[in-house]
């Protein structure tokens, strides 16, 4: 199930375009294309955002980034304009709710009255959509899941989109760009590990229900594998690759413990919220069941992250390749892929829009 027509005002049809990730600690683009029945990764690209221009999921500087847009576009041969991007984080709000049963234009205006109910902002400042989930606890009820993202963060993107001499013919939210790389199931949870948080949603049906941000992401942990090592940024994201083998290896180092011990706090504290965000759905949906889980995004490259997470949660969790079904081009570096993936999640489900 998709939504139906999330921010009207700029979704558009579905047209190829190069689906674009701005994170605030790095931009994905790529492209995708339909080849012999199948979905070709034809391009792809990651680029460091500049320090200070996104923060808190807030585009800071919009001349700086729409500059590193084309820059990056330009360098990594993205000849097309039409490109699609996405809104999560902090900027973000997906909530299931229930109204008495009415027609879809009552709806609507019973929403736009209650809206600061489930978001905090006036519904001046928001643009909202929904969708009708299905039949409430009673036969007078149904259920619709809200989404709302504040104007002033989608007005920004869309303008620096433009300046950068793109044309965005659709924005997105997360969850549902991710949702169309993932594996053929409707109860799941999805665990997307930024760089400065984590943003967890429960889909029922194929539909998210659910979002909630926690204020743990990759930064936290590649900045303690630093500091608690002694070694270079790019040294930690490899290690964060390799931990596993890596920790396990034989030895005395004090050092080397400490910063296990130390990730492993993080990685609990991180399992406990995402338990308690399930329980207090549940606590409201007593029917709800998640059958999988799915993390993903860059903060996810700690190797044992799954099993420690499936062992906390009693869940299975699997560590989502949004490129495992997608054909790839002889030339590409599939080490590098590989270690690169879970980045590229958004980026891909955006591009894929298209042919989704």
């Amino acid at each position: 199930m998709r939504l139906k027509g999330l921010l009207e005002k700029f979704a558009g049809r579905r047209e190829d375009a190069i689906g674009i990730d701005i994170g605030s600690g790095s931009i994905k683009m790529a492209e995708v294309v339909m080849r012999a029945g199948k979905p070709f990764l034809k391009k792809m690209a990651i680029f460091d955002t500049p320090a200070s221009v996104v923060k808190d999921g807030v585009i800071v500087d919009e001349a700086l980034l729409a500059d590193t847009l084309q820059r990056m576009a330009s360098r990594n041969g993205f000849a097309g304009r039409q490109v699609a991007a996405a809104l999560g984080g902090r900027s973000l709000f997906i909530r299931e709710v229930t109204f008495p049963r009415m027609t879809e234009t009552e709806l609507r205006q019973a929403i736009r009255w209650d809206l600061d109910k489930y978001v905090p902002f006036s519904p001046e400042q928001l643009y909202f959509d929904f969708w009708l989930t299905g039949p409430g606890a009673t036969e007078f009820e149904t259920r619709v899941l809200l989404v709302a993202v504040p104007r002033d963060v989608t007005d920004s993107l869309v303008r620096v989109l433009s300046r950068a001499g793109l044309k965005p013919v659709a924005i997105d939210i997360e969850p549902l760009a991710i949702q169309r790389t993932l594996p053929e199931t409707s109860d799941c949870m999805l665990i997307d590990c930024g760089s400065a948080i984590s943003q967890v949603t429960l889909f029922q049906k194929g539909s998210p229900v659910f979002t909630r941000n926690i204020p743990i992401g990759g930064n936290q942990l590649t900045e303690m594998m630093m500091e608690g090592l002694d070694v270079s940024r790019e040294e930690a994201e490899l290690l964060k690759q390799r931990s596993g083998e890596f920790f396990d290896e034989p030895g005395n180092d004090i050092g080397k413990t400490t910063v296990k011990e130390q990730l492993d706090r993080i990685v609990g504290e991180l399992a406990g919220e995402v338990r308690r965000t399930l329980e207090y759905y549940q606590v409201q949906n007593r029917s709800v069941s998640i059958s999988q889980v799915f993390i993903t995004g860059g903060g996810a490259k700690l190797e044992f992250l799954p099993d420690k997470l499936a062992k906390i949660l009693d869940l299975p969790v699997s560590l989502h390749d949004p490129l495992a079904s997608i054909e790839l081009p002889a030339s590409f570096n599939l080490q590098y892929l590989r270690g690169v993936g879970p980045q590229m999640s958004v980026a891909v489900g955006l591009a894929m829009r298209s042919i989704d």
